[in-house]
């Protein structure tokens, strides 16, 4: 066997695979002789069935299956020993006039195309850049705004009868002790102070987190626009094509690769800086990220879980590959982004309520 490596350029290599027929024929011999031991064919005993009938049978599909393994290893092992960092998976070239016949075995040459990962330089995560963040008190006026919504959100409609497309109308509720048990559950508040002081936090919660969600926005698009990136594009078309679920076309490749490029540009970004500042998860953080998610999803179904409860629940859904996986991508995504933070510029701007809104639809 022969494996040789050809670099078009930077990002763009092809490797040749030359298997001799002495490379693969032993153990295609070895697949018959374990297919004949195991077949049950009418007629034979399991185990004495003639070889020259699993040859004719199986030969073919023996020797398709030993050429892919002898390949996909040598591959796998030639980007391993050699420390190649592809993007995707390598894809075959196809070959014209190649036979695989089991009862006339020949040399082959296989070739694979490989997109190469570009080196990321992320120096721009520094001081020098400068990321804008808003920054949102609650003043009265938006607390009194909000109060005002949920007087009316908690009323009763007073046009049950509107024509289509006309706008349902509402009579606003006191600002009773019904109301709030309405809005947060009998007893959870008590009086017009607790009710407001509860959903002065609940917005101001809300703003912070829009804020932060807004700033990661940012970062994401700043550090894009910064970091100048070099992709195998038309090595990249073909991956999509190849690996797609659905069969695909040229048009909606195009249409897509864009939004895929971004993806894939930003996962080298943040893979460069795990990699130089030696950012990792460890399982502790990764169960305290999901014990958070839980506690938030319950919350948005109304709570009344204790901490026993989540605890017992954290740990059936770590139980689960799926949800390990989300996890540490989480929780990796929460600790670089705040990393990532803590190296550029972060300039707060006090904004309103409104603004912050505006801005996130925007």
């Amino acid at each position: 066997m022969n494996i040789s490596q050809k670099n078009i350029d930077e990002l763009n290599a092809i490797i040749s695979i030359e298997l001799k027929k002495e490379d693969y024929l032993p153990k295609v011999e070895k697949g018959i002789t374990a297919a004949k031991n195991n077949a049950a064919i009418k007629g034979f005993r399991k185990g004495h069935v003639p070889g020259a009938i699993i040859k004719k049978m199986y030969g073919n599909s023996i020797l398709l299956d030993e050429l892919n393994k002898e390949v996909s290893e040598a591959l796998n092992q030639h980007i391993e020993s050699n420390k190649i960092d592809i993007l995707g998976r390598p894809l075959p070239i196809p070959a014209d006039n190649i036979v695989f016949d089991i009862n006339n075995p020949s040399d082959f040459t296989f070739e694979y195309e490989l997109g190469l990962a570009p080196s990321v330089d992320v120096k721009a995560v520094s001081k020098k850049t400068k990321i804008e963040k808003s920054v949102v008190a609650i003043d009265d006026k938006t607390l009194d705004d909000e109060v005002e919504k949920l007087r009316e959100r908690y009323g009763n409609i007073t046009n049950p009868d509107r024509a289509e497309g006309e706008k349902p109308e509402f009579e606003k509720v006191e600002l009773n002790q019904e109301l709030f048990d309405k809005v947060y559950g009998p007893g959870v508040v008590n009086s017009l102070e607790e009710f407001k002081e509860k959903v002065r936090k609940e917005l101001q919660d809300f703003s912070d987190k829009s804020a932060e969600n807004q700033l990661k926005e940012t970062i994401y698009t700043t550090l894009l626009e910064k970091i100048e990136i070099q992709l195998p594009e038309s090595f990249l078309k073909k991956f999509i094509k190849a690996t797609n679920e659905k069969p695909i076309d040229d048009t909606q490749i195009d249409t897509e690769y864009p939004q895929f490029e971004k993806g894939l540009k930003w996962n080298l970004i943040t893979n460069a800086i795990a990699k130089e500042n030696e950012i990792k998860v460890e399982f502790e953080e990764v169960k305290n990220f999901s014990k958070e998610q839980i506690k938030v999803q319950f919350m948005m179904y109304g709570g009344g879980i204790t901490d026993e409860m989540i605890e017992q629940f954290n740990n059936t859904m770590l139980a689960k590959e799926d949800h390990v996986k989300k996890s540490y991508e989480g929780a990796m995504e929460q600790k670089l982004f705040t990393f990532i933070e803590s190296q550029l510029d972060i300039i707060e701007k006090s904004v309103s309520f409104d603004e912050l809104l505006n801005k996130k639809e925007d």
